[in-house]
């Protein structure tokens, strides 16, 4: 399947009628006719052109006063400054003002503006946002609904007409499908296309009915209703049915930007493609990164400190939280190349959750993180300001005028920086031996009951991110992979898989985990994995149908309050989170006992593997107080494999931010310092010549047990990249 395992069988029509009538009229037809179905659509173009070096571009804001001049004199300062892209928004509200009067004039000018100073231009389709004439929406930014065969119409004239009129220029580079693809209608042709999805699942009526609370005559006639969402006056819902719900928007969004990609495809073939998601582990709210990322050629993220970052958050604390949102990309991205779409390039004051201008130390150490993180490029949100409404003023690297901030220089220096590593645009991050999994049927159902009378309904992502930071800050790198991987079984390339508050898993993953460990590998996990299905149907114990597998097994849990953790040594860790098990041991050693006696963590072989359970929900506890003896329980199990990658940190504090990349001739360290200067100490696996590529010093090493060591200080706020070379 072009997309994988969606749903079962659901792209099968509409491939075998797309290859029964393959013209572009037939295909719009199809399509205006049967929002629904998925259509399967040709291979992918070649991003080569684009990605063969690592990029830097802004976004430029094409305001209603701005003039030709004053175009031709920002591209020549984005020119001198180093970017080599620029996106832009094509509003179709610009270049259609009157219904069938197109006016490109002042889009002309950036896009000659760019060829003339040697950039490529990444342009944003705004098809599913309203044009003015047809009174669809209050404003420009507001999306309509492309599951609705008329406004779907509307919008492919407005796609050929924007592609025709820009495929063959020689500043064009990318398609971006649309800005920060959410979609989630609550419309009758949305509810349309949900009962198509239904019917494509489970296949008859009865089956469904079998399953939801409520009963129906016809797929035509299914829709959801507020108080479905809301359960009525008590909060009680009906799990299948909204399950169902949060899954079909996942798909339908990934429809709606396939249909998108149609679209374009008809036009330009030679292009590649684009999208920047906003919320990777977006499950609750109709998004899932694994699945969008097959629809394009090249993956994107909006990444905003002032939006992705708690308020509260220290400015030494910006390293690791920005790593955690370069992971979430880069690890889904599979082997296709990543962007970083849009990353803060000024000052928040009204917009953003809280006020924040990045320094040029910030920038710097973000740009080049980005890059050792395996990503191709970094847009910066954005060069010049919005002259009125929301963000007016706001985000910029540049006033009106093109005056440059403090931030350029920063900007120009990194992009002078990067051609003195020409190897860096060939090199592909070391590939970790741990991974985290993401369950994105525990993300639905904690949302679900978590946010109704207690208000914990992101422990899941916090229980996620809490082991991310304890792998990070010990400098082991880490992958997320999700639960279609898992049940493919590409997780068996990770020596270490941790599942941190997964308690909703079915029983497709309950078996694919088993074979993961028989197959003679680590799981970790926490809490009460696998206590549940997929829709939340609860299972006779904990783990549910895995209790060979972890040799543990228990039937009761007793909870614990929120503010009221425990500790099970005299180091005070505070590891007990939420909730005691009466585990029973089927074969599993303890190995942490709370203060009662009773088992804690356990150890067990399964096959050729084991597991390592911990029964709190540990890795929230790691999140909300860091303690280093959570840390080490979290962390010793990847540890054991540090010393097979090529490159490794063994010395340096947890905010140093660290990345290795391998290439054909050697290997690329790069690390960003978020706290104090100190000395850190880089291994290579091998004999190696180790320079300092950026002031070409070749740097002091030793040769030892198989590995070449270098020593050197890092000073605060900089960041340090070192190449080894094969002697």
């Amino acid at each position: 399947m072009t997309l994988g395992n969606l749903r079962s069988g659901m792209f099968e029509p509409a491939r075998q009628w797309v290859a029964a009538h393959p013209t572009r009229r037939n295909i719009l037809k199809l399509l205006s006719s049967a929002p629904s179905l998925v259509i399967s659509l040709p291979g992918q173009a070649e991003p080569t052109a684009v990605t063969n070096e690592i990029r830097i571009g802004a976004e430029f804001f094409l305001n209603p006063s701005e003039t030709l001049a004053g175009v031709r004199r920002h591209f020549r300062l984005m020119r001198d400054t180093g970017l080599t892209l620029v996106r832009i928004f094509v509003i179709w509200n610009d270049i259609e003002r009157q219904q069938g009067v197109w006016d490109f004039k002042r889009y002309d000018w950036l896009y000659d503006a760019a060829a003339e100073n040697g950039i490529k231009i990444v342009t944003t389709l705004c098809c599913e946002d309203p044009v003015g004439w047809a009174n669809d929406g209050p404003f420009y930014h507001n999306r309509t609904d492309l599951n609705d065969p008329t406004v779907r119409k509307r919008a492919s004239g407005y796609i050929e007409r924007v592609v025709n009129r820009y495929k063959a220029h020689p500043a064009q580079g990318v398609w971006l499908l649309m800005n920060e693809p959410t979609k989630y209608d609550t419309d009758a042709a949305t509810f349309r296309a949900f009962g198509e999805w239904l019917r494509q699942r489970y296949g008859s009526l009865e089956k469904l009915n079998a399953r939801w609370f409520r009963q129906f005559r016809d797929f035509s006639e299914i829709n959801i209703t507020p108080d479905m969402l809301k359960g009525g006056n008590y909060g009680w819902l009906d799990y299948p049915s909204i399950v169902d719900w949060r899954e079909f928007n996942i798909d339908n969004l990934v429809n709606q930007l396939l249909w998108i990609k149609g679209q374009l495809l008809l036009y330009d073939k030679s292009h590649p493609t684009h999208i920047n998601v906003t919320s990777p582990l977006g499950g609750p709210v109709g998004q899932d990164v694994w699945k969008e990322q097959r629809v394009v050629d090249i993956l994107g993220a909006s990444i905003h400190p002032a939006w992705s970052f708690p308020p509260s958050a220290a400015q030494d604390e910006y390293g690791e939280l920005f790593a955690y949102h370069l992971d979430l990309v880069g690890g889904p991205s599979g082997n296709k190349p990543w962007w970083v779409t849009e990353l803060q390039g000024g000052p928040t004051i009204f917009t953003g959750g809280f006020p924040l201008n990045p320094t040029p130390a910030d920038l710097t150490r973000w740009l080049w993180d980005t890059f050792g993180a395996g990503g191709r490029g970094v847009i910066f949100w954005l060069w010049n300001p919005r002259e009125a409404g929301q963000e007016g003023g706001e985000w910029s690297l540049v006033s009106m005028e093109g005056k440059p901030s403090v931030r350029i220089a920063t900007i120009k220096q990194v992009a002078e920086d990067l051609k003195k590593v020409p190897s860096l645009a060939r090199a592909i991050p070391q590939m970790p031996r741990a991974a985290i999994l993401y369950s994105r049927q525990t993300a639905i159902i904690n949302d679900l009951e978590g946010s109704r009378f207690q208000h914990r309904g992101d422990e899941w992502e916090q229980s996620i991110q809490g082991c991310y930071s304890a792998l990070h800050r010990a400098h082991i790198p880490v992958r997320f992979v999700d639960i279609d991987q898992l049940k493919r079984g590409e997780v068996k390339q990770f020596e270490v898989l941790y599942a941190p508050y997964c308690y909703a898993l079915d029983n497709e993953c309950v078996e694919a985990i088993k074979g993961y460990v028989r197959s003679g590998r680590t799981l970790w996990a926490d809490g009460l994995t696998a206590w549940k299905d997929g829709a939340g149907r609860v299972r006779r114990s904990i783990p549910g149908d895995l209790a060979d597998v972890f040799g543990v097994e228990a039937f009761d849990l007793y909870p614990v309050k929120v503010d009221e953790p425990y500790s099970i040594t005299s180091q005070d860790e505070l590891a007990g989170e939420l909730w005691r098990l009466p585990l029973e041991l089927r074969g599993a050693e303890a190995f942490l006992s709370d203060k009662d006696g009773r088992p804690f963590a356990t150890r067990n072989r399964f096959g050729k593997g084991r597991v390592i359970y911990f029964e709190s929900a540990l890795t929230l506890a790691y999140a909300k107080r860091s303690h280093p003896v959570v840390q080490q329980w979290i962390v010793q199990a990847a540890k054991e494999f540090q010393g097979k990658l090529p490159i490794q940190l063994t010395k340096g504090s947890p905010q140093i931010a660290f990345r290795g990349l391998v290439h054909s001739s050697g290997a690329v360290a790069i690390l960003s310092n978020w706290g104090p200067s100190q000395e850190v100490t880089v291994a290579f696996q091998g004999e190696r010549r180790v320079v300092n590529p950026l002031t070409s010093e070749k740097l002091a090493a030793s040769f030892q047990d198989s590995l070449t060591g270098v020593q050197i200080v890092v000073p605060s706020e900089t960041v340090l990249v070192i190449e080894a070379l094969r002697e």
